[in-house]
């Protein structure tokens, strides 16, 4: 449902379906894998499904009202308004998402959105290097 849900938003930055696909799948992949190193490394890998479950959910939220402005938007004719609200569902999500880090890794919540801040920064530099080159800094000889 995550995929589905972000896959429109996918195409509106991306030039074809194909690397829309591979920008989520990747996010996907990659978040997994980071919460369950975690989780390993502090000996609590039975907290990932939940926690993992959570981080998806916060995902569809954020597709679902994220699709509901730009929709109302656009019949609006004020399409101003949707990027005005792409920063702060943005923001919303980071916090979202920092708060379910807290409590799965039981860590105080500044510490939870520096990390999800660095992992939210990690993602986006992987995708604009491998999706989209031209955004991506080039790298000094």
């Amino acid at each position: 449902l995550n995929v589905v849900l972000n896959f429109p938003r996918g195409l509106q930055v991306f030039a074809g379906v194909r690397d829309a696909l591979l920008a989520s799948l990747l996010e996907l992949v990659l978040s997994a894998a980071l919460l369950f190193a975690g989780l390993q490394v502090r000996g609590w890998s039975n907290r990932w499904r939940q926690s993992y479950c959570a981080l998806l959910g916060i995902g569809v939220v954020g597709a679902l009202v994220t699709l509901s402005y730009r929709a109302l938007a656009a019949a609006l004719g004020i399409p101003a308004l949707a990027t005005t609200l792409d920063l702060a569902v943005f923001l919303w999500l980071l916090l979202a998402m920092a708060h379910v880090l807290r409590h799965t890794f039981d860590i105080p919540l500044p510490f939870a959105i520096l990390v999800t801040f660095a992992y939210t920064m990690l993602l986006l530099g992987l995708v604009a290097q491998w999706f989209a080159p031209g955004l991506a800094p080039a790298a000094s000889a």
